[in-house]
């Protein structure tokens, strides 16, 4: 079996000073997406179902998602993903970041799905780094802390992957 190409993002935008996170029913909360947040993650519901145009992206047919939980309250990571969800008519995989992405890692490689993660940005690298990678010094030791704007690619090359950061190109202002 080949394996699936596996695609991360962060969470779009979150609140600010200036900017107030909103729930997708318009209530304050500080917990979810800034307006722009919101308008990213219906952007990237277009960008996923329709990726012909770039480069190694493809549409999900699996997407994973960090859950709130008692210690990390963010409901932004699912925010981001609903929209591309109900695009693509696809259930959102909520769970909590694990201790050891091993059984993770092996469950996305076994169900052999294009998958889209949108995961809590301090954790990507890590997430990454258990999966085996050709050009893994490549991969920045952390995401960029002012990026909301970019996808990491997992492309299968033979029996492991080579990584790709992709430009979203989504938002004015976006690199």
């Amino acid at each position: 079996m080949s394996l699936p190409t596996v695609m991360f993002i962060r969470h779009a935008e979150k609140p600010d000073k200036d900017h107030k996170g909103v729930t997708p029913d318009g209530e304050h909360d500080e917990h979810s997406l800034s307006v722009r947040g919101w308008t990213r993650a219906g952007a990237l519901a277009a960008l996923f179902s329709e990726p012909a145009s770039r480069d190694s992206l493809t549409t999900p047919a699996r997407i994973m998602a960090t859950a709130p939980s008692h210690s990390y309250k963010s409901k932004r990571e699912h925010d981001t993903a609903l929209p591309t969800a109900q695009r693509l008519d696809l259930p959102i995989e909520s769970m909590s970041i694990p201790d050891d992405y091993a059984e993770l890692i092996s469950d996305i490689r076994t169900a052999g799905k294009p998958t889209l993660i949108v995961w809590h940005h301090g954790s990507i690298p890590e997430f990454v780094a258990g999966f085996e990678i050709s050009n893994a010094g490549e991969i920045p030791r952390s995401w960029p802390e002012d990026r909301f704007d970019l996808v990491w690619v997992l492309s299968p090359n033979g029996e492991t992957y080579t990584w790709t950061a992709i430009p979203q190109g989504l938002l004015k202002g976006d690199a």
